[in-house]
């Protein structure tokens, strides 16, 4: 091989590679493969290939600098964009990082849980409008425990249905469940059902109403957690067990034949759309629930729900109920 055409096949594949490069890689790339081609080719023998001469240039590069300049079309899912976006929030003292959705949205229900304001329940009190909103928030209580990716974390949602129009009952809560928790948290993990584990979590769970007599309802669990990452999809395992109460001390006694040990939600995230689907199989009855975000500025969402089933609240756990509403959240699950 000439030397001129040695330099044209040289030149060509130092160009190609800095065109593919991204930007801000492109100036090290440039640099690196730059120098080692032209100490190659001023040291190369007549009979040295060009395939020989790359493969020299190429062992010389570092396995980290290679990295570093390499390009890559992958980009972050939405799981991973979230967590990466909490971690950041967790080093700002005054920022609150949301846990679940944090929603208003105005409903309508076909058929109000009879038992909701008292004992006997009157159905001409209530309105089939209502206002429902959630407040979900968390906190790390320990972060990065013994150098790792596992924290103590902190949580609190509660979730508030509102007669707002109903001038007959004084526009009150109809129903708020309250529900705090702390548990020990992982981020990250293998392989599995061809995604990736993004983290788990397991701790202690109370939910409660705050009602007195016939009409409170609370229970505790132990509940885990499993975050599953499938690009644009994330999926949320959660089974827990319920810790028993004395027999005179249980005012809902038939709880797993509505709630049962767990649910799946699946969140969907194409483009600036997410939907998702929660599924809680009872024993006896079931619960599903659909909700689409969509941002309509920076901070807030438009935001749709659907509900069908059981156990929708507390005090409906045992009744029906089939609710839409719209409105508007600040977060969803996952979104981009």
């Amino acid at each position: 091989m000439s030397t001129a055409r040695l330099f044209q096949s040289l030149l060509c594949l130092a160009i190609i590679p800095i065109a593919l490069a991204p930007a801000d890689a492109m100036g090290e790339q440039v640099k690196a493969k730059d120098a080692c081609l032209i100490e190659a080719l001023r040291a190369a023998a007549p009979e040295t290939t060009v395939e020989a001469i790359r493969t020299q240039c190429q062992e010389q590069i570092s396995p980290t600098q290679a990295s570093a300049t390499a390009p890559t079309d992958k980009q972050p899912t939405p799981m991973q964009i979230r967590t990466a976006d909490e971690q950041e929030n967790y080093d700002h003292p005054f920022a609150i990082t949301a846990f679940k959705p944090n929603y208003i949205i105005a409903t309508y229900s076909k058929d109000p849980n009879l038992s909701t304001l008292n004992s006997g329940g009157d159905n001409n009190l209530l309105d089939n409008e209502e206002a429902q909103f959630q407040i979900s928030i968390k906190a790390p209580v320990w972060r990065n425990m013994f150098g790792s990716n596992n924290d103590i974390m902190a949580a609190y949602t509660s979730v508030s249905w509102w007669q707002i129009r109903n001038d007959r009952i004084s526009s009150a809560f109809r129903e708020t469940n309250y529900e705090p928790e702390l548990y020990f948290s992982h981020r990250g993990g293998p392989s599995l059902f061809g995604g990736n584990i993004a983290g788990f979590n397991i701790g202690i769970n109370h939910q409660s109403n705050g009602r007195s007599q016939l009409l409170s309802r609370s229970w505790d669990r132990i509940m885990g957690r499993l975050y599953l990452d499938f690009n644009n999809v994330a999926v949320e395992l959660r089974a827990w067990y319920r810790l028993p109460e004395d027999d005179e001390d249980d005012n809902n006694p038939n709880m797993y034949r509505y709630y049962g040990i767990g649910d799946i939600r699946v969140a969907y995230a194409p483009n600036k759309n997410t939907f998702t689907a929660m599924f809680r199989p009872g024993t006896e009855e079931n619960g599903l629930e659909l909700t689409w975000s969509y941002p309509m500025t920076k901070s807030l969402r438009v935001y749709a729900q659907y509900w069908n089933g059981y156990g929708e609240s507390l005090l409906d756990y045992d009744a029906r109920i089939q609710r839409i509403g719209i409105g508007v959240s600040l977060n969803d699950y996952i979104q981009r």
